[in-house]
């Protein structure tokens, strides 16, 4: 009967905990877009967190883009030429690359890349008190560390998705075309023909929200470093790691919904 009651205790102890932390997290939010928009705003800082997130993930999402692409055009041949439909090689390259692939691999690469790192860095500021120091010199942590971030994750995630998906559909080309045989025209004339503005407004949407997911996630995972996961070099490494696989598993589980809602 204790060891029933007990396990009933754990399990509604660590309920209790985890809806504290997600009305936390909410609230991180909330504040994190309030000092978005409320002035002054820090648009050295953004700049900064531009070229950090979005110019030197660079090569990251041209490699995964050009060889995901590459995938798609080998895959997406053998299966079409089963049927006889080889020549919607290049609708079903940019529609996946558009609407799907490009947006959730984009936000993988940057989580893993940008998103550990920015979490890292502000785990390491709080540990060592610089964070307080912020506050005790007048400057709000949310105004000079989180809303940076989150803007800068809002403006590079569409812009790295775009470049994605071109890369990855010249992958497609490469394969389809050089390799293949399929005609150049074939391919990029299905794909203007069946490829809609409502497919690339869909990966836009999906970037943005993905951009904010992962902003909103590891700044929060290391803004809350020693309070979650325990101080020192320990507890940088959880909330790293947490940030990492949080993000990951949120953009999967948003991008579910998000496809839902606009299929």
């Amino acid at each position: 009967m204790y060891r029933t009651m007990e396990w009933i205790r754990q399990i509604g102890a660590y309920t209790l905990e985890s809806i504290r932390r997600m009305g936390l997290m909410g609230l991180f939010l909330l504040n994190g877009f309030l000092y978005c928009v409320v002035p002054p705003i820090k648009f050295g800082r953004i700049v900064k967190q531009i070229h950090f997130i979005g110019l030197q993930s660079m090569v990251v999402i041209l490699l995964t883009g050009l060889f995901a692409g590459m995938v798609l055009g080998f895959q997406g041949y053998y299966s079409l030429s089963r049927f006889g439909s080889d020549a919607f090689l290049g609708p079903m390259v940019g529609l996946a690359l558009i609407k799907e692939l490009g947006p959730v691999l984009s936000a993988l690469m940057v989580t893993g890349r940008a998103g550990s790192a920015v979490a890292a860095e502000i785990g390491i500021m709080r540990i060592s008190e610089q964070i307080d120091a912020l506050d005790l010199m007048g400057l709000n942590p949310y105004r000079y560390l989180i809303a940076p971030n989150i803007l800068a994750g809002m403006i590079s995630m569409p812009l790295l998705t775009a470049i994605f998906d071109v890369v990855g559909i010249f992958g497609g080309y490469l394969i389809g075309v050089k390799l293949l045989g399929v005609s150049s025209g074939v391919y990029f004339g299905e794909m203007s023909h069946y490829v809609e503005m409502a497919d690339v407004l869909e990966g836009i949407y999906k970037s943005l929200s993905f951009g904010v997911i992962i902003s909103w996630v590891c700044t929060f995972k290391g803004y809350y470093t020693g309070i979650l996961t325990g101080f020192g070099a320990e507890g940088v490494s959880k909330a790293t790691t947490q940030a990492v696989v949080t993000s990951s598993v949120l953009i999967l589980v948003w991008d579910y919904f998000m496809t839902s809602a606009l299929f």
